[in-house]
């Protein structure tokens, strides 16, 4: 049965990644421009994806803990399926920050949910291993199917710009569907269905889970590096694809490039599954984002088309075990009954971190240049880790 379930937990992670994600993340910056927003406006419409986070993730974490996390998934599922369907009918600022929104709502019902229920259902069923490796496999399966998904989505959109999103949603619609009948819950006790009771319910767990969230070093110190890390990488993830067409590299081939990215966190997330990491989870966190500003860094100053793209994925590799390395060690950490409203809760202010450093380097890279904005993005990372050292935020509970 252990088996069944972490195999039900790859294959419904693969097909959320392709259909959700991957299909139209090698186009989806070009798309906007080519829609008439600024670089300013490309990053406006993320910012309402991490604002609409920041409401929705405690909410929705505790709804997933008192209605259980089936019925979450499957509800992030499919607000991912309407999602594509209004980016792909969009074509103005505001019907793709709709689009944003709903595709946030989505993120936030599976953010803490689905995880959960893959920890809570391998330990109904008598599981006692940790759970990096399984979340760093999860990981590898995403990033190669993702990349599967780029190189179809950036070939698709040449020909068709609006095709990969029509596509992804009819993905997540099929998702949908395989969760609603396969998903199974045998250690959720469902209670009856009461508005009252279950609005009250979700208060009380939201209102011990944020008190234990403020006390517990493990979830301060979580909160305060990924604060950090998110509001860094905003500038990498929303202006790859300006910046390697500045640099000559054709839209057709963001696919293969966004391939190259995926393997670069595969390989991250191989690493993770073989490192014995145990007592060193946080010097292993803090090490991995020096590393990663300091591959951004370089890519933006070293000359020459191969060193760049080099350089560039390089610096996803840290990216790649640094989220397995984050997720195992909280999960490790909180309790079971609460674990899906914590799990949001370490989400909130880093995704208003990420708001933020949208704007801010929607404002260098407008102003400055996409390079000036990917040398501050380096310089936070190391800078942001090193203080976090430097404060003893690094050693043991």
């Amino acid at each position: 049965m252990q088996r069944n379930i972490i195999r039900q937990y790859y294959i419904l992670s693969g097909l959320f990644t392709i259909g959700g994600l991957s299909i139209i993340s090698a186009i989806c910056s070009t798309f906007l421009i080519k829609n008439g927003l600024s670089l300013f406006e490309v990053n406006l419409v993320n910012a309402a994806y991490y604002l609409t986070i920041f409401l929705c993730e405690i909410p929705t974490g505790a709804f997933a803990d008192i209605f259980g996390r089936k019925t979450s998934f499957v509800s992030a599922c499919g607000f991912m399926c309407l999602s594509m369907f209004i980016y792909g009918s969009s074509h103005t600022f505001t019907g793709f920050v709709c689009a944003e929104i709903v595709a946030a709502i989505g993120f936030t019902f599976r953010s803490g949910a689905f995880k959960a229920w893959l920890v809570d259902s391998l330990k109904h069923h008598g599981y006692e291993g940790g759970y990096t490796k399984i979340f760093g496999r999860g990981n590898l399966i995403c990033q190669i199917g993702g990349g599967i998904g780029a190189v179809a989505g950036s070939y698709i959109a040449v020909r068709n710009p609006t095709l990969p999103w029509f596509i992804g949603g009819t993905i997540m619609a099929l998702t949908t569907a395989i969760a609603y009948f396969t998903m199974e819950e045998h250690y959720f006790v469902k209670g009856v269905f009461s508005w009252k009771r279950g609005w009250s319910a979700m208060r009380n767990v939201i209102a011990s889970s944020v008190k234990y969230g403020t006390q517990h070093k493990t979830v301060r110190f979580i909160l305060t590096i990924t604060c950090v890390q998110i509001f860094a990488v905003q500038a990498l993830n929303m202006y790859w694809q300006p910046f390697f067409k500045n640099h000559g590299v054709s839209e057709q081939h963001f696919g293969f490039l966004f391939t190259g990215m995926m393997i670069s966190l595969a390989v991250g997330a191989f690493l993770v599954s073989r490192l014995k990491n145990t007592g060193n989870e946080k010097r292993i966190i803090l090490k991995s984002q020096i590393c990663t500003g300091l591959c951004i860094i370089l890519a933006t100053i070293i000359p020459g088309l191969p060193c760049i793209v080099i350089l560039f994925l390089l610096h996803e590799v840290p990216r790649g075990y640094w989220g397995p390395m984050i997720d195992d060690y909280l999960h490790q950490r909180i309790p079971s009954h609460e674990r899906a409203t914590i799990a949001s809760f370490c989400s909130i202010a880093p995704h208003i971190c990420g708001a933020i450093g949208l704007l801010v380097s929607g404002i260098v890279a407008q102003c400055f240049g996409i390079s000036v904005a990917w040398i501050v993005s380096g310089i936070v990372l190391i800078a942001g880790a090193l203080i976090v050292a430097k404060n003893g935020n690094e050693g043991s509970d």
